[in-house]
C-alpha cells in the first residue's frame, strides 16, 4: 500500500505531538508503523504495562483509536490527535462491570463523574467484576 498525503499528514502531525509531549513511559523505541490495506496501522505502546498500549488505525477518512476492549472512531483528524493526547497524558480511565450476560463498558475523562462513552455488550461470564483502568504515557 502506498502511504496517502491525508495519512502521511496525519502521521506527520501525530510524530510532532509526541515529540511536545515526551511522555516518559511511552517506548519511543518501540513505536511502530505498519500499513494494511487501506490504512496504516500504528502502536504506541507503554513501557511497563502493555495491556495500556495504545493503537490507530489512519485511512483517507476517519482515525480508530484502539485501547484495551474499546474502538473509537474519528472523523476529525483534530479530534483523534486531542484524544489521544488525552490518553497519554493519563486523563482517561474506562471501567469495565461485567455480569453473568453482559458487559457494561464506560470511559471517562478528567475525572469528570459521568462517562463520555458508555455501552453494553454480550459477554458472558462465570465470575462477575468491575475492572478499571487508567490509560496514559506519564507512569
Amino acid at each position: 500500500m502506498t502511504v496517502t498525503p491525508a495519512i502521511r499528514e496525519f502521521l506527520v502531525r501525530l510524530d510532532e505531538l509526541i515529540e511536545a509531549k515526551q511522555w516518559p513511559a511511552l517506548g519511543h523505541e518501540e513505536i511502530t508503523i505498519g500499513h494494511g490495506d487501506r490504512a496504516a496501522l500504528v502502536r504506541l505502546p507503554h513501557t511497563m504495562d502493555h495491556a495500556r498500549d495504545v493503537e490507530l488505525e489512519v485511512d483517507d477518512r476517519q482515525v480508530v483509536v484502539i485501547y484495551w476492549e474499546e474502538h473509537v472512531p474519528f472523523t476529525s483528524r483534530d479530534e483523534a490527535l486531542r484524544f489521544i493526547e488525552m490518553l497519554g497524558d493519563g486523563r482517561f480511565e474506562v471501567r469495565v462491570q461485567r455480569t453473568l450476560a453482559f458487559a457494561k463498558i464506560e470511559s471517562y475523562r478528567d475525572d469528570l463523574p459521568r462517562p463520555f462513552r458508555r455501552h453494553r455488550m454480550p459477554w458472558p461470564t462465570l465470575r462477575p467484576r468491575v475492572e478499571s483502568r487508567r490509560f496514559g504515557f506519564t507512569r
